[in-house]
């Protein structure tokens, strides 16, 4: 008896701003929302905790070769962060260690506080962390109670505010550089008032160009569970160049278009840097480098599949 036939999955090109519920990993969400679009191929765009809810994108076909742009980009969240209680992992998972008496605190002392939180600063990653350690997750080292030396890395803090506090939680808004941990912030600042702290629940607001142009509308798990066939799920689904909205943006003929197509580059008026490259039709093409020459260089092409 043969083996029934593998479905073929979809070549699938977009970009979807997936709501991340709490409770799963960003590469269980990954996988859960491929499969329900069938897609072949597909990918996150920086890893969001299990206890965190928010802005996931993940990208479909070529804007998966676009991912690096939003791995780099500036986030913001909301955390709301508990007041007096210190955690082994920095967040409400984790057990008890420490306690301190936030009775007292005003949201006037916090938000001084939160005024030696902004700018570049060098920040120690907290064990509770996927960063590898001699082929070892940190998480994984802090489980067995092994605590090893972490370099600190170089973050920035473009903005943190507090914008409510009821006495034990406040409420932070804070927008940060890739490789910020928002529990190892928290602690810091509350540090700064003579307390410990923890964070409580973490939601991701922005992502790069999704959110910092115009407020944006997330997706749910659920509403992509009760979808009735996948073209309304397509429906849910941003175009690839949406990736790279708040780029210099570059229309081609169809025959300069035909050139760029064997690699070719052609000659074209322009401030030196990278581009995105659309037709005039309307399709967008991929990214480009336009060179102090005066010569513009594909260097991600896609051509009109790519929209």
């Amino acid at each position: 008896m043969s083996k029934p036939r593998r479905q073929l999955r979809r070549a699938l090109h977009g970009v979807l701003l997936l709501d991340k519920p709490k409770g799963v990993t960003s590469h269980q969400a990954l996988l859960s929302v491929r499969s329900l679009y069938n897609a072949d191929k597909a990918g996150h765009t920086g890893t969001l905790d299990p206890l965190a809810t928010g802005l996931l994108p993940i990208c479909f076909g070529h804007a998966t070769k676009l991912t690096a742009h939003l791995l780099d980009a500036r986030k913001r969240y909301l955390a709301q962060v508990r007041l007096g209680e210190a955690t082994t992992t920095g967040d409400s998972e984790g057990e008890l260690i420490a306690h301190s008496n936030p009775s007292g605190l005003t949201l006037e002392v916090l938000k001084i506080a939160a005024l030696a939180c902004t700018g570049t600063m060098q920040q120690v990653p907290p064990m509770y962390s996927a960063i590898r350690r001699d082929g070892a997750r940190l998480y994984e080292l802090a489980r067995e109670g092994i605590e090893v030396e972490r370099e600190p890395r170089e973050v920035e803090i473009h903005a943190f505010g507090v914008v409510a506090f009821d006495g034990v939680t406040a409420t932070l808004d804070v927008t940060c550089s890739k490789g910020t941990y928002i529990r190892t912030l928290a602690e810091d600042w509350a540090r700064q008032f003579g307390q410990v702290a923890h964070l409580s629940g973490l939601h991701r607001l922005e992502v790069g160009v999704f959110g910092a142009l115009e407020p944006v509308s997330m997706v749910t798990m659920a509403t992509l569970e009760t979808a009735s066939d996948l073209a309304s799920l397509d429906r849910h689904l941003l175009s690839t160049r949406a990736v790279v909205a708040d780029w210099p943006q570059v229309v081609l003929t169809a025959e300069q278009a035909a050139k760029m197509d064997f690699g070719f580059s052609i000659p074209f008026e322009g401030a030196p840097g990278w581009v995105a490259m659309s037709l005039e039709s309307g399709g967008f093409l991929g990214l480009g480098e336009q060179l102090p020459d005066g010569r513009l260089q594909p260097r991600r092409w896609f051509g009109p599949a790519g929209v």
